[in-house]
């Protein structure tokens, strides 16, 4: 009788790992790359320029960025054989030459770009790419002067989002006494409301109402300084609007939120009377967008708070954007009655032609409004 066999079970081979380790590439890699899709000068967010697209092809790719300020000029001196692109704008009258879109190429496939705002470096590995900035920025970073707050002024080009820093001077930032003078009783505790409110919650919408030339966007430039170490403000022209309701808006926010996590962050529209109408043919879009980014599911995502100015009366406003839990305030900026106005012009050296009531802009003004030198009241220069 033939004693039973036992079975031996034969090894398993070993599992390909989930994540392979190194690996070589056995063939060069080919890619055709569609270079009128890229950009001949600055790299856009997510997107290198076509120096950059040619030179890396399929190979392997890594960017590292810094935002600040360098001396753009001394840059292009000290590595005039390196430069491979730049953007330069001749001076008008006064004004000093100004580089911009600078594409540094320091190796085969080692480049630095370089504008007002930003510089980015991309190399074959995350270690070069991140030396080839920190190299440029010590040696060539502006020191920082005394200043106010910033913004960014959000600039659509074609297919594009940027944004370029605009500082602001350290007087746009007032003394409680100040603010108090400038916008009359009760300013200070509003005030006080407003910024707790922007510190606390992530999302909302404010409206600053009132008359032009009553100060609401010069008490943004105030703001925008008294919270410039917690927030960052955008800026969207009038003429820019149109950004709000672009689906490639939503990756400018997400990279921007990516980039700065521990910041919030504000987006300004002002004389945004358009916009917050109730919806028609003409604006229906922006009004959607403007309620998404604020109190929709997209704000749990992008956390954006929103301040608005306008000129007419929240009457005119879409009923939605004005829902409780959606507003974070409203507050309409009036004229200062003669006595306000009187003590305003008086600290700072004036008088008033006239026993009446005025804006903030005609107290600047004064009694002479073409030999009086005044602080700016809104955004434009």
């Amino acid at each position: 009788m033939e004693s039973p066999q036992t079975a031996v079970a034969e090894p398993m081979p070993a599992p390909e790992p989930a994540i392979p380790g190194q690996w070589e590439i056995e063939a060069p890699t080919g890619l055709v790359c569609d270079l009128a899709e890229a950009h001949a000068f600055g790299e856009g967010y997510g997107k290198p320029h076509a120096p950059i697209l040619a030179a890396f092809g399929g190979n392997r790719l890594h960017v590292c960025r810094l935002e600040g300020a360098w001396d753009l000029d001394r840059a292009v001196e000290a590595n005039a054989g390196a430069l491979f692109r730049s953007v330069r704008t001749l001076p008008f009258k006064d004004a000093l030459v100004e580089w911009d879109d600078l594409t540094f190429q320091f190796g085969p496939r080692a480049f630095l770009c370089a504008d007002n705002n930003r510089i980015a470096g991309f190399a074959s590995t995350p270690k070069e790419a991140e030396r080839l900035v920190t190299q440029f920025s010590k040696t060539y970073r502006k020191p920082s002067a005394p200043s106010g707050g910033d913004f960014l002024l959000i600039q659509q080009d074609r297919s594009d989002i940027r944004c370029h820093t605009v500082s602001l001077p350290p007087d746009t930032l007032l003394t409680p006494e100040m603010l108090g003078l400038h916008y009359g009783g009760g300013i200070g505790e509003w005030h006080r409301d407003l910024v707790g409110k922007l510190q606390k919650r992530n999302t909302g919408l404010a409206i600053l109402e009132g008359q032009p030339g009553t100060g609401k966007t010069f008490y943004l430039r105030h703001l925008m300084g008294e919270l410039k170490e917690t927030h960052r403000f955008y800026f969207i022209p009038t003429s820019n609007m149109g950004v709000l309701s672009r689906q490639d808006f939503i990756g400018f926010w997400a990279d921007q939120r990516r980039v700065h996590a521990n910041r919030k962050f504000i987006v300004i529209l002002e004389d945004s009377d358009a916009a917050l109408m109730t919806r028609g043919t003409d604006n229906r879009e922006q009004v959607s967008a403007i309620l998404n980014l604020a109190d929709g599911m997209l704000a749990d995502f992008l956390r954006l708070q929103i301040i608005c100015t306008i000129n007419c009366s929240t009457a005119d406003i879409d009923p939605a954007l004005l829902r409780p839990g959606r507003l974070l305030c409203h507050r309409v900026f009036n004229r200062l009655n003669y006595d306000e106005a009187a003590r305003l012009a008086g600290k700072l050296g004036r008088k008033l032609p006239q026993a009446r009531d005025y804006s903030l802009a005609e107290v600047f003004a004064g009694h002479d409004a073409d030999g009086i030198t005044r602080p700016r009241i809104g955004f434009a220069p």
